[in-house]
C-alpha cells in the first residue's frame, strides 16, 4: 500500500484534502482470487482541520471510491 493525496468537492464549494492509503488489487493467479483496487480514507481536511470523525459512512465512501478510480 501506498499513501496518495485526492481532493474532493463536497456539496457547495466546500473542498475537501484528502489523505488516503491505496492498494492496487491483484489478479488472479493459481492460489489468489482477484481484488480490485481499494484506497482507504485516513484524512479529510478543511482548512487544516481534519473533519474525518464527522463525515457520514456514505461520504466517505464516495471519497474512497473517487480516490481509487483517480488512480486507475
Amino acid at each position: 500500500m501506498r499513501t496518495i493525496s485526492h481532493h474532493y468537492e463536497h456539496g457547495e464549494g466546500i473542498g475537501l484534502d484528502c489523505e488516503l492509503e491505496y492498494d492496487s488489487g491483484q489478479t488472479a493467479d493459481e492460489i489468489n482470487p482477484p481484488f480490485p483496487p481499494a484506497a482507504y480514507l485516513i484524512s479529510a481536511k478543511v482548512a487544516g482541520v481534519d473533519i474525518l470523525p464527522l463525515l457520514s459512512p456514505g461520504t466517505i465512501n464516495a471519497i474512497e471510491e473517487a480516490a481509487a478510480w483517480a488512480q486507475s
